[in-house]
């Protein structure tokens, strides 16, 4: 369990365990429940998330790996006359 899921599941069962003692029970309640639903979403979709990551870490090491090597371009090659002056 990550530290996010273990905050989400605490919040939870102390918003459950004060609704029920009756203070703010219309409010308490409810944050228990929605939080509650984060955290299973949060367990059930720990691994897959674990799983997309490595194979997007391996996608991208394939990809700098076959990736092509730039090539400098090739220099203009210009021959320069010194004698050759332009007349006016």
């Amino acid at each position: 369990m990550t530290t996010k899921s273990k905050i989400l599941l605490a919040v939870s069962l102390t918003a459950f365990a004060v609704s029920l003692t009756g203070v703010l029970w219309g409010l308490l309640l409810p944050v228990g429940a929605i939080v509650f639903g984060q955290f299973m979403i949060f367990t059930m979709l720990g691994k897959e998330t674990a799983l997309f990551d490595e194979e997007q870490r391996l996608r991208f090491s394939l990809a700098e790996k076959n990736a092509p090597s730039p090539q400098p371009a090739p220099r203009e090659q210009r021959e320069v006359s010194l004698s050759a002056a332009p007349s006016h």
